[in-house]
């Protein structure tokens, strides 16, 4: 590789890196207005109403979606690792705190994962393929699930603008991922795994192609349509376990709606995460949504906040044993790496 690839390369690197901490800035700073005009008293006491058994059954919620998560995961798995309970759990409450609360790096918590998966003793093309159609399948489930937000919105306020609005976006979302799903079966990975190749660079997979074969692990799974299907409907079941979140939160907080609304609440603004994952952690966009959906079914924008709010502690809760759980492991390997082994 030229000197002059390498310095477009970090170049354009330093771009992407540039935009992702600006949105982030912007979402955190929107967010930290929403607060303050609101008022911080008033936030601060929503928040604090569900105390620690508030917080303590959202995070049995959130595990619960979680395990649910893992087997759709595992499903997918053609030939699972030893122990693969386990260790789709391991790596799928890994993924999620990665990406909650180390979010400025796109992408990470899914790679990390899947190297957990490869460690683990999975060929590293299938653990890629498994990570990349779990995540494709939680997407298509996602939409399933605003459909069902949306169903529920038509049934309780016929007439609703904001549904007919709401629909078009599912429906461009749809075409989008029926795309990326037909793109995977024609050989995507496999034109992306021969692109360095065919531009004289070195990739890393080139040396054991048969290991790697990302595409050819992908067509393994994609050629048993059961898997998918029920990875699908267990994602779907685990969003709905996950609103559940919101749905206890609020009873805590003495502000209870009915499900039937909180899967409104839940699915468009998870739909508007979703939108904006180019934003770090969602910042300031969970917050609006929460303030403007939640209006609808008459949430003063201090519950709104303090819900939003009782989210992210949660997200901490739970995200940042496991961070530190698995930089005990890494250490540990690195430890008893040969290289460390000779060197003693």
């Amino acid at each position: 590789m030229s000197d002059e690839t390498g310095q477009k390369r970090v170049a354009r690197s330093g771009r992407v890196k540039t935009g992702v901490a600006l949105c982030a800035l912007a979402g955190i700073a929107l967010a930290i207005v929403l607060v303050v005009y609101f008022g911080t008293a008033e936030v601060g006491d929503a928040f604090l109403a569900a105390g620690w058994q508030g917080l303590a059954a959202m995070t049995g919620l959130y595990l619960a979606s979680v395990t649910l998560c893992a087997f759709a995961w595992q499903v997918l798995a053609v030939t699972p690792p030893g122990n693969a309970v386990a260790v789709f759990h391991w790596a799928r409450l890994l993924r999620d705190s990665v990406a909650n609360i180390l979010a400025i790096i796109p992408g990470a918590g899914e790679a990390i994962a899947a190297r957990e998966l490869t460690v683990s003793g999975m060929k590293s093309g299938a653990a890629i393929a498994t990570t990349v159609i779990d995540v494709t399948m939680e997407i298509v489930s996602q939409l399933f699930f605003t459909l069902l937000g949306l169903g529920f919105l038509a049934w309780i306020r016929p007439g609703e603008p904001l549904a007919w609005w709401a629909l078009a976006g599912l429906a461009i979302s749809a075409v989008a991922m029926a795309g990326f799903v037909a793109a995977q079966r024609s050989g995507l990975f496999q034109f992306l795994q021969s692109l360095p190749d065919k531009l004289g660079l070195t990739a890393p997979w080139s040396a054991d192609d048969q290991s790697q074969n990302i595409h050819a692990a992908m067509e393994d799974i994609y050629r048993q349509p059961s898997r998918p299907i029920i990875s699908t409907i267990l994602h779907l079941v685990a969003w709905i376990v996950g609103a559940a979140e919101a749905w206890i939160a609020l009873k805590f907080m003495g502000h209870p709606l009915g499900f039937g609304e909180i899967l409104v609440i839940e699915s468009l603004v998870f739909a508007l995460r979703t939108i904006a994952f180019i934003v770090p952690w969602a910042a300031g966009v969970q917050e609006g949504g929460y303030i403007a959906i939640g209006a609808m079914f008459g949430l003063t924008p201090e519950v709104a906040l303090g819900l939003s709010l009782l989210k992210r502690a949660r997200e901490l809760l739970t995200g940042v044993p496991v961070l530190l759980v698995w930089q005990a492991i890494e250490a540990r390997r690195l430890l008893r790496s040969p290289r460390n082994v000779e060197g003693r």
